[in-house]
């Protein structure tokens, strides 16, 4: 029975090969930021803050930072500015953003132009990037050649060579996104100089190939 299935074997493996695993990193800028904005009343100086006041800001600081304003929705469709009720006049009215921007150059202008604005709130919810599954074939494609390299060394260190591919396998390893994504904002308390949210602008790519090659 042990030699039946040694001669099984060498029929499945009629020509001799070589397998070897290549890996390929690399790392991209994001082309998509969305934040998460939330304006707020406030009280100053015993005064209340009115929400359309502190809107209308926000709004100038997105035009200052050359952001069109067709990439600003509404995130909380309740936050309603016509209807303000006798009872609703003591509580702090708040309305919430969601903004779409293009990379981390826009984003710094954004916190430039939005610094002198009373934001009760803003975080990055996503980062990526809308050619996102290209650069993951790019990267598996040098993780192949990385591959087909190591077998061609190897090969010829036992003064052989190689030959057609007789298998390849990929590993779908997910890209891993900036920490930025979990970084929070609160202009109350933070002060935006001090902080660096395109420090962690990178998505970080991954491309994991096995091979078989024959060898000659």
């Amino acid at each position: 029975m042990t030699l039946g299935l040694a001669a099984q074997a060498q029929e499945n493996f009629k020509e001799p090969f070589i397998e070897v695993s290549g890996v390929s990193e690399m790392e991209i800028d994001p082309n998509e930021i969305v934040l998460w904005i939330r304006l707020k009343e406030f009280e100053e100086n015993k005064n209340k803050v009115q929400l359309e006041k502190i809107d209308q800001r926000f709004l100038n600081a997105l035009k200052e930072a050359g952001i069109d304003k067709k990439r600003l929705t509404l995130a909380d469709a309740g936050a309603t500015l016509s209807k303000v009720t006798k009872r609703d006049k003591e509580a702090f009215r708040e309305k919430t953003y969601e903004l779409t921007l293009t990379g981390s150059a826009e984003l710094e202008r954004f916190l430039s132009a939005s610094a002198p604005v009373e934001i009760d709130n803003m975080r990055v919810t996503r980062v990526d990037h809308t050619d996102i599954e290209k650069y993951k074939l790019e990267a598996k494609t040098k993780a192949l050649q990385i591959a087909k390299n190591k077998a061609q060394v190897l090969a010829e260190s036992i003064g052989s060579g190689i030959g057609k591919p007789l298998m390849i396998r990929e590993w779908d390893e997910g890209p891993v996104y900036p920490m930025m994504a979990n970084v929070r904002f609160k202009a109350a308390e933070a002060d935006m100089s001090q902080e660096d949210p395109v420090a962690f602008r990178k998505i970080r790519l991954k491309g994991h190939v096995t091979a078989q090659f024959e060898i000659r």
